[in-house]
């Protein structure tokens, strides 16, 4: 037969069990918002992600500077040869001298239309983290 002192302790130790497992219970809940390896790995591929589209991105823009800047540096080359032919002709100013300051003065305006939209160009915006 069982005595009522192990009853009592039974009944005891039971209570003390379900506020042990009550505590831990909140212990689990208070920690289920807690960043796991998993979402630490989508949260760096996201971020690499965003890096690689980033650069791609930039690397697009740097190859549209690049060709704009070898455009303009053809273009000085042929206002230097024009310049030099004008310098290298003699006497008074011809209908051709004419024809080479028209050829120059014609050629700067698209040099500087080109350096416009070259100033113009606005580079691809970072991702924000």
């Amino acid at each position: 037969m069982i005595e009522k002192h192990h009853l009592s302790d039974l009944a005891e130790a039971i209570e003390k069990l379900a506020d042990a497992t009550k505590e831990q219970t909140k212990w689990f809940k208070s920690h289920l918002d807690c960043i796991t390896k998993i979402d630490l790995k989508k949260a760096v591929d996201e971020i690499m992600s965003a890096i690689s589209e980033f650069a791609a991105k930039q690397d697009a823009f740097n190859s549209r500077v690049d060709a704009a800047i070898v455009g303009l540096t053809g273009d000085v080359q042929t206002l230097n040869d024009k310049i030099t032919e004008l310098q290298n002709s003699a006497g008074q100013i011809t209908p051709e001298d004419q024809a080479l300051l028209d050829a120059i003065q014609a050629r700067s305006e698209v040099i500087a239309a080109k350096l416009e939209a070259l100033d113009a160009l606005t580079p691809p915006k970072p991702p924000v983290g």
